[in-house]
């Protein structure tokens, strides 16, 4: 009888089993996601350094892991991991292509911040074609001409970009823009302004007197067609959710929720217009002033 019975308890079920392994596996420990620093280098790479600069990572952090890939494929394929710095030799492949690999991982996690040290041998084409594809992400990225700079030098920029990730996820530029939104607490279109915006907030300020509150809904109605082509349409729409409110009450600072792929290239393309217009703005006013200056001198 008991014999029997030690043998009922010991035999279970297919799904029984499925169950306790499932049980398990929830109770059991959650294991981490490695943080990774990769380095995507050319084949023309000197390999003793690139040795070096992975004995470094290893050597001063023990949690971060290492990786090489091979080829735009590879490195590709590797954006899904947690990526605390992106170290890429602006010759791992032709630099359009390798602009086009960064862009499409700043793209992919658009909501983490992932700093890039590019490594160049020619830091004015790197620059001026970094401006024209990338310009919106310069707060996070940096550049180094690695030939002929001591080793340390080298160690201590990958150093700052592994631990320096307390900046904004983009910048905020200064900006004043009509933009119609609709309050959903109150059912409610509003006018105003939006006075500064980045690819994932902005700050706006209403022309009504309605008091934000924080929390609120919005939904933004952006006009664009003064910098996108028309078939874009005149505006873009997004929904916005408000996480600062001012002491005024009617300024607020927003983060757009649910944006989708197509809302982001379109975003991304406004405001690389918008900031292009800014900067040229900005050196015409420098030469203008230079010119008066050295009139004034002769």
């Amino acid at each position: 009888m008991d014999k029997n019975k030690g043998k009922e308890q010991k035999s279970a079920s297919p799904e029984e089993k499925k169950q306790s392994k499932i049980e398990d596996y929830l109770t059991g420990p959650r294991r981490k996601r490695k943080n990774y620093v990769i380095f995507a280098l050319g084949d023309n790479f000197d390999m003793d350094l690139a040795q070096a600069m992975e004995q470094f990572v290893k050597k001063t952090y023990s949690t971060l892991s290492t990786s090489m890939p091979q080829s735009p494929q590879e490195l590709s394929r590797q954006f899904g991991r947690n990526i605390s710095l992106l170290v890429i030799d602006d010759e791992f492949d032709d630099i359009h292509v390798v602009l086009g690999l960064v862009k499409a991982l700043k793209e992919k996690r658009r909501n983490e911040l992932i700093p890039v040290l590019f490594l160049t041998r020619n830091a004015p084409e790197l620059v001026n074609l970094y401006h024209k594809e990338l310009l919106l992400y310069h707060e996070t990225d940096e550049y180094i001409v690695y030939t002929g700079m001591a080793r340390t030098r080298i160690f201590n920029r990958i150093k700052t970009g592994v631990e320096d990730q307390n900046r904004r996820r983009s910048r905020r530029y200064n900006v004043f823009i009509p933009v119609s939104f609709f309050l959903l607490s109150k059912d409610l279109m509003i006018e105003g302004h939006i006075i500064d915006l980045s690819l994932h907030g902005a700050v706006l300020e209403s022309d009504a007197e309605i008091i934000f509150r924080v929390g609120d809904q919005v939904k933004l109605s952006i006009p664009v067609s003064d910098h996108l082509d028309h078939h874009h349409g005149d505006f873009i729409k997004v929904s916005a959710k408000v996480r600062r409110v001012f002491i005024s009450g009617t300024k607020v600072s927003v983060s757009f929720e649910y944006v989708t792929d197509n809302q982001n290239h379109l975003l991304t393309q406004f405001l690389t217009s918008v900031v292009g217009r800014q900067l040229n703005r900005q050196a015409l006013r420098v030469r203008s002033a230079l010119a008066a200056q050295h009139k004034h001198e002769t």
